[in-house]
């Protein structure tokens, strides 16, 4: 069977490894697919802060530099901006608090999330 002839949801089966899912029972992130749900309930966010999301549930409770989660949303080639970083992550945070998420600042160093459990 030709990769043409599977269906759209053979392909996504097959399509990546399990590092694409973060699922602790409570929170689902899908990297690939841009879906958040807490809870069963899902969560829409905008591109930009679903990417800022998405890099800080790959590893929950660990910080990410603040450098390293800029260049995973907005590339290299551009520079830092601490100050439109925290705006987004302001954002973020308002949204995650009734799921019982939290944002963390580390304040010159990074974020990380505190993925919350079953609730």
């Amino acid at each position: 069977m030709s990769l043409s002839e599977m269906s759209v949801a053979e392909q996504k089966n097959q399509s990546g490894p399990a590092e694409d899912v973060y699922d602790n029972g409570y929170l689902r992130v899908e990297h690939k697919n841009y879906y958040v749900a807490c809870g069963g309930t899902p969560l829409k966010l905008p591109r930009t802060e679903f990417l800022i999301f998405s890099r800080l549930a790959r590893t929950p409770d660990r910080i990410v530099a603040a450098g390293e989660l800029w260049e995973s949303v907005w590339g290299a080639n551009k520079p830092l901006n601490t100050e439109s970083l925290h705006v987004y992550i302001y954002r973020l945070r308002s949204k995650l608090a009734p799921f019982g998420l939290q944002n963390e600042t580390m304040v010159n160093v990074g974020y990380r999330l505190i993925a919350a459990s079953d609730q």
